[in-house]
């Protein structure tokens, strides 16, 4: 007990980590320009000179740049995006609905193996074709619709704005999400980075954009580019509103019974992320059929959340213990860090894996993040991961040890009231193959006649599950996991 940590071999890190160079030269590439703001994230948040709406409070992974555009499609109007397919591990597009009462999810979305390449080029993105595609051959083109797509109806390479009202009370909100880009690129995986050969041009990067404004009568179209598509979108850039009320966050902890720590309850567990009624109020209700009938559970989401991705959310007290140990069973997934040429012969479970510990509902910034390619497994895929705070992070907690650790973060938050002792872990499985019966897709909505979770009974193995402990005791009683050198690929 009390030796130095040796964590050599965590400060390696693994190339596709969005580094602080990736960082600064994607942020100096396209913070200005007109159409997306950002980049947005947990590190672009933090740069000297960031814009307030690069503050990721509703995007917590560090391993995602987001791109987002916000705007008010006009009747008869569509916005034509033509882009590269990037050098990443995942993309995607995604348009929020306006949930009421300030909150924004689901939506309509696609996927990058869901995206038709143009007539000249090939989707690096299916399984089938290779990953190195030649540059340009990467071209697709997607559209933006008002309103929803009609029933039955299913157009390639569209996305819908979910309304239709001339003087829409929100603007729609568009996010384009690019996962763990290949070493030598920008976050974005189109442009490398400087002196990296190959890639697009940094001004041929981003997607860029038309809108067509056909007439009613079917007599013709019109079609607006540069600043002039910018007012007749009536295009802004601004933060991302929390969704949570801090009062509201604070009043249901000091009526919950244990102010100290509610939502986080003594014997810790995961749940799917449902909508913010049962998810975000209901969890300081312990009794579930009370939870179920005081807030009914959908799959509406909230903070803009991703259709592609579930998400298990875990809420944790350091009062309950000064560390925390999660185990399960890791989803495989596809390698891509290295700039691997194929994708896996064999469909993974999902694309992509991460653990993010952020702060509760009024403040939704994340801490720190790690994820998949970068996590000791062994034989049986089985992972460790132990959180804390510095101070009191187990010397055997490390990578050479079967260990992966994570920094606790700052708590709650930056909001008067917030404990630091408090902090909430997000697990996101992104892009599940169908196949995969145990994923969380298919746990069940919670319901009056069947209101407990059943998180566990789907999910196996693969379930998280948390306890609390010491610095002390894991150090006596933790002896390490062999590592498997082939435990990342299915």
């Amino acid at each position: 007990m009390g030796q130095p940590i040796d964590i050599s071999d965590d400060h390696a890190q693994p190339i596709t980590t969005i580094s602080p160079a990736v960082i600064k030269v994607t942020n100096d590439r396209y913070q200005a320009n007109p159409f997306w703001a950002g980049p947005k994230g947990l590190a672009y948040g933090l740069l000297l000179g960031h814009q307030e709406w690069q503050v990721a409070n509703a995007y917590p992974d560090a391993n995602c740049t987001y791109f987002v555009a916000q705007f008010i499609l006009p009747p008869h109007a569509l916005i034509k995006l033509s882009g590269y397919y990037g050098h990443a591990r995942y993309f995607s597009y995604t348009i929020a609905n306006n949930l009421g009462n300030n909150v924004q999810g689901g939506g309509t979305f696609l996927r990058d193996e869901e995206i038709l390449p143009d007539d000249d080029s090939i989707n690096p993105f299916l399984s089938t074709n290779p990953r190195n595609v030649g540059e340009d051959q990467r071209r697709y083109t997607i559209y933006i619709h008002p309103g929803n797509p009609c029933q039955g109806s299913d157009k390639a390479n569209t996305l819908y704005t979910g309304t239709v009202e001339p003087e829409p009370k929100a603007h729609s909100h568009l996010a384009l999400r690019t996962y763990l880009p290949d070493a030598g690129y920008d976050g974005l995986g189109i442009a490398t980075m400087p002196g990296v050969t190959g890639g697009r041009h940094v001004q041929d990067a981003l997607p860029t954009f038309t809108v067509v404004v056909r007439d009613p009568m079917g007599t013709g179209e019109k079609s607006y580019t540069g600043q002039a598509a910018i007012e007749l979108l009536r295009m802004k850039k601004i933060p991302q509103d929390q969704e949570y009320g801090v009062y509201e966050w604070i009043g249901r902890a000091e009526t919950s019974g244990d102010p100290i720590n509610a939502p986080a309850w003594k014997t810790p567990s995961f749940e799917r992320f449902w909508n913010m009624k049962y998810s975000v109020s209901g969890a300081f209700i312990r009794n579930q059929q009370k939870r179920v009938e005081q807030f009914p559970p959908n799959d509406d989401g909230a903070w803009l959340t991703n259709p592609d991705t579930v998400y298990q959310v875990g809420i944790f007290s350091l009062r309950h213990g000064e560390v925390v140990v999660i185990k399960g069973k890791m989803p495989s997934f596809p390698s891509t860090r290295r700039g691997n040429i194929n994708w896996p012969s064999e469909q993974p479970e999902l694309r992509y894996w991460s653990l993010t510990t952020g702060g509760t509902a009024p403040s939704g910034l994340g801490w720190a993040t790690v994820y998949d390619e970068e996590i000791p497994l062994n034989k049986y895929r089985e992972y460790t991961v132990v959180m804390s705070r510095a101070i009191d992070r187990p010397c055997n907690a490390t990578r050479k040890n079967g260990v992966m650790w994570i920094e606790f973060g700052d708590g709650e938050g930056y909001f008067i009231g917030a404990r630091n002792w408090v902090n909430s872990v997000y697990i996101r499985f992104q892009a599940s193959a169908k196949k995969w019966i145990q994923s969380p897709n298919h746990i069940p909505i919670p319901t009056v006649d069947k209101p407990n979770p059943k998180d566990p009974d789907v999910m196996g193995k693969y379930y998280p599950m948390a306890e609390y402990t010491t610095k002390t005791l894991f150090e006596d009683t933790f002896t390490g996991m062999p590592i498997s050198s082939e435990s990342s690929n299915p």
